[in-house]
């Protein structure tokens, strides 16, 4: 007695192979799409956080620049643009420095001894407000606030480039003006 043996094909068959491939490529794309997602939450992210710490950053230095000022100057507004002029204090480098800003550039200005420098760009919205007292018959200036609306960024400095038109960051501080003439 003889018994025959069939042998059945043992490979895959090209149908079976591509939808291998197919449902591979699925997910595939579906963990590279995810991946792709969460880098992109994780940049913006990254973003509004150098905004925050630069721009803080700059409010504190603007801030104490006010606070320790022996003289300033305030004048514009919020819708044509400021012009803080600071006598700064003490014997390390005394002089004179002027913050500038203007709704059409967006840009805050420092001009001082060392000449001109961008402090922040995309600086979209600049309120201040200061209260004033009379100290030995002359009105000056004994406190600013300031609030900042700026554009989020992901570059070098806060306002290199903008990552959402549409997404801006709010900040605000204020100070007590010392008058210190030493």
């Amino acid at each position: 007695m003889r018994i025959h043996i069939q042998r059945k094909n043992l490979g895959f068959t090209l149908v079976e192979i591509m939808i291998a491939t197919t449902i591979a490529m699925v997910l595939l794309f579906g963990a590279l799409y995810s991946t792709s997602e969460t880098l992109n939450v994780v940049r913006e992210g990254d973003a509004v956080v150098h905004t925050d710490v630069h721009a803080r950053r700059a409010l504190d230095r603007v801030l104490k620049d006010f606070r320790y000022s022996a003289a300033l100057e305030v004048t514009g507004d919020a819708v044509t643009g400021w012009n803080i002029e600071v006598t700064t204090t003490g014997t390390l480098d005394p002089g004179v420095i002027t913050y500038a800003w203007t709704p059409a550039t967006k840009k805050l200005m420092v001009t001082g001894l060392s000449g001109v420098e961008m402090v922040l760009n995309d600086l979209r919205s600049f309120d201040l407000t200061t209260l004033t007292d009379v100290i030995d018959g002359v009105t000056v200036i004994t406190r600013v606030s300031m609030t900042w609306v700026l554009g989020i960024t992901s570059g070098s400095e806060a306002g290199a480039e903008a990552i959402n038109a549409e997404r801006s960051l709010t900040l605000g501080g204020a100070t007590w003006v010392r008058r210190n003439d030493t």
